[in-house]
This record gives structure tokens, sequence and C-alpha cells, in this order.
């Protein structure tokens, strides 16, 4: 597996753990529900331009006190996050499913709560083209993660969970996620055919500079925003 395919060492999931923790904004993702929402966007039929998800993992604009000191800071930390993405997609690929960054279960004995919101914000993006694997009956294994988020019961679980209980919400929670990568594999594939055709026609146009600002309006430059991160990741 190449570099930009393998996981991150623990050192630097410590390093984006701690980056991410240390945002001042009560929204922003922890790496156990970045973790989910990469899960989700990897897996998910519509391809989600960086423009669009980074504010989701910065819980908005990204506050000033966690601007980045130099473009080399911006570009090591964006690095982490684009080999965590593409370990995702390597593990699903050569395994068929993914072993997701949970904590420790909370309180009541559930499993990686934070990771299944944090998957169902990535569904969220794009909800009109989940509603169908969620209602399948064939699909129910991914219906667990949104049970765990608290999206079908904000009650539960009703009554603390046993270890018993708990390892196998896990479990369930795992398959439904390699169960969904699965189910929306064409629909990908078409998306990116899609992407790249798109992509082709636009090259017709004069080429933004790397130095331009982004097309995408974020206010950054085009190298450090969709010129760096749009490309497809495999």
């Amino acid at each position: 597996m190449t570099t930009e395919r393998a996981p991150l060492s623990d050192v630097e999931l410590e390093r984006l753990a701690a980056f991410l923790g240390g945002i001042a904004n009560d929204n922003a993702l922890t790496l156990e529900g970045l973790d989910g929402f990469f899960c989700a966007l990897v897996a998910g039929p519509d391809l989600v331009a960086p423009s669009e998800y980074l504010p989701v993992v910065w819980g908005g604009e990204l506050p000033d006190e966690n601007a980045f000191e130099s473009e080399e800071a911006a570009s090591a930390l964006i690095m982490l996050l684009m080999r965590h993405w593409n370990a995702i997609v390597a593990e699903f690929e050569t395994d068929g499913v993914y072993q997701p960054l949970f904590d420790a279960p909370d309180e009541r004995g559930v499993p990686g709560r934070q990771w299944a919101r944090g998957y169902m914000q990535g569904v969220a993006l794009r909800r009109h083209s989940w509603i169908g694997i969620f209602k399948e009956e064939n699909e129910g294994l991914t219906l667990m993660i949104p049970i765990v988020a608290g999206e079908v019961d904000p009650g539960f679980p009703k009554e603390p969970m046993t270890a018993e209980k708990t390892e196998e919400t896990a479990v369930f929670m795992a398959a439904g996620a390699g169960r969904a990568y699965r189910y929306f594999s064409e629909q990908r594939r078409s998306s990116a055919r899609a992407a790249r055709q798109a992509a082709t026609y636009r090259r017709a146009q004069p080429k933004v500079g790397r130095n331009d600002p982004c097309p995408c309006g974020s206010g950054k430059k085009f190298k450090q925003c969709c010129g760096r991160l749009d490309e497809p990741v495999h």
C-alpha cells in the first residue's frame, strides 16, 4: 500500500485529534466524528467538494485563533485529512469493510456515538440519495448507524447496554458502513465519470491559475482549495 493510502500512524492521529479538539467551534468534529463523516462521504453516491465538507469538519468558519501559522502548516494538516480519507477508501476496497475509529463506549455502553453522528452529518449533505438504503429491508445493518446517532429514537438505548450488546452494536455499524459502500458503488462510478467529463469540458475554458481565487467562492487561493482537494481519491 502506498504512503498516500496507508493508515495514519498513532502520532499522526493524535496530531489530527489535537487540532480538531482545539477548534473554537462547538460543532467542530472530533477525530471519531471525522472518521464517521469521511466514511459516509467515501461510501455515498455523489462526490462532495472540500469547499462543502470542510466547513462541517471545522463546525463553521475556522476561527482566527485556529488559523494556520503558515501555508506549510495548513498543507500538513490538509495532507493528514487527505491521507485519512484515502486510507478509508483503501480499506473498503481491499477488505470490503472498514474498522471505525471508535473511542470508548459512553456511560450507557453505546459505542461510536460521535462516529455515528459524524456519519449522519455526511449523509445529510446528500440525504435525498441515501433515503433508499435506510428503507430497504436487506440493508437493515446500515440502519444501526442512525439508531446509534439518535436519529431514529432520541432515547436510544432505553437502558444501559451489556458488554455483549455493545460489541454487537459496534460490529453492526461497521458492517452497515460496508454495506453502504457496496450499495452505492455503481452510482459512485457514474458520478466519477460525470466529474471527469465535466473537468474535460471545463479545460476548454481559460484555466484557473494556482494562485488565483478559487472559483468555488471560498476566498482561498485555488491551490489551497479545490485545486488541491477536488482530485478524485481512489
